[in-house]
């Protein structure tokens, strides 16, 4: 895949990305007792980006969506809280496709990615307000995470399903390993 091609893929990507955050930001509370947690919907094309680009390109995804959204719609902290959460969850679903590669699925990619988003935003709150007691909040966050993650890999098993029967991507994976 050429320079040119591969930027407007990522372009596309990163503004999808901030525009499934953005619609989401709309959406009610998914559960009101636990304010902040969403869906996702924004991973879905993180994960697309890591199964067919590679690390190098969902990473960026993940950074410049992780900016933009909070330049436009966030708090000052909340690049901290996105990019915390937003480059553990890569950084553990790319290791676990390289370790698990033909034994995982992308739903179990998915929901680990959603755990360790989390706990990426919780070690973030832990720095903010000085205490680890925010930590008691891991189980429950956790089981919102894992039905949320695997949402998002079934979401992102679709969209790479249809991707995958046109020639969008073609050449487009030879660093993602």
């Amino acid at each position: 895949m050429n320079r040119v091609r591969r930027l407007v893929l990522l372009s596309l990507l990163v503004a999808m990305a901030t525009a499934a955050n953005y619609l989401e930001g709309l959406m009610p509370l998914l559960i009101p007792a636990l304010p902040g947690a969403k869906l996702g919907l924004a991973n879905v094309f993180s994960l697309f980006a890591l199964v067919s680009l590679g690390p190098a390109d969902a990473f960026t995804v993940v950074v410049v969506r992780c900016i933009l959204v909070s330049a436009v719609w966030g708090q000052p902290v909340s690049l901290a809280y996105s990019l915390a959460g937003g480059f553990l969850s890569m950084l553990a679903m790319w290791a676990l496709t390289r370790l698990f590669k033909e034994r995982l699925s992308l739903y179990g990619v998915s929901a680990a990615g959603a755990f360790f988003h989390n706990l990426g935003q919780l070690c973030v709150a832990a720095i903010i307000m000085q205490s680890g007691y925010v930590f008691g909040y891991l189980p429950l966050m956790t089981a919102v995470a894992v039905p949320t993650g695997l949402f998002v890999g079934a979401a992102t098993f679709l969209v790479k399903k249809a991707v995958d029967k046109t020639d969008l991507l073609k050449g487009a994976k030879k660093e993602a390993d």
